[in-house]
């Protein structure tokens, strides 16, 4: 198989299955909160929204490196504990931003590394 660069458009597209996913699983977070047909309603938006997610991470798949945008996605767990702060109160200790800050380090050294060509000896 050709290896390829990630693109821009990679990453664009894994940030976005990100933030479905973390979507998906607030929706369904709301879920649990109500009774009968709206309950089932919000259930079901959130399973279209991680087939939304899956779709967008394949297509995310056929611009980059799987070792590169896999990690990416990790970035949904930063957009769970916004939403978890801004939509339902809340309370995050000290170590969860200490997590969050070394998944963004993490992110950000996978991203800037350069896959390297090496060959086996013959």
């Amino acid at each position: 198989m050709k290896k390829k660069a990630t693109s821009p458009l990679g990453v664009f597209l894994i940030l976005i299955s990100a933030a479905l996913t973390s979507v998906a699983q607030f929706t369904w977070k709301l879920a649990a909160s109500y009774d009968g047909p709206k309950k089932y309603i919000v259930m079901l938006i959130g399973f279209a929204l991680f087939v939304g997610d899956g779709f967008f991470m394949v297509i995310a798949y056929r611009f980059g490196e799987l070792s590169v945008l896999q990690p990416i996605l990790s970035l949904g767990f930063v957009f769970s504990l916004i939403l978890g702060k801004l939509f339902l109160n809340e309370v995050h200790s000290v170590t969860k931003y200490v997590g969050i800050f070394l998944i963004l380090a993490g992110v950000f050294f996978i991203s800037q590394s350069k896959t390297e060509q090496t060959q086996m000896p013959v």
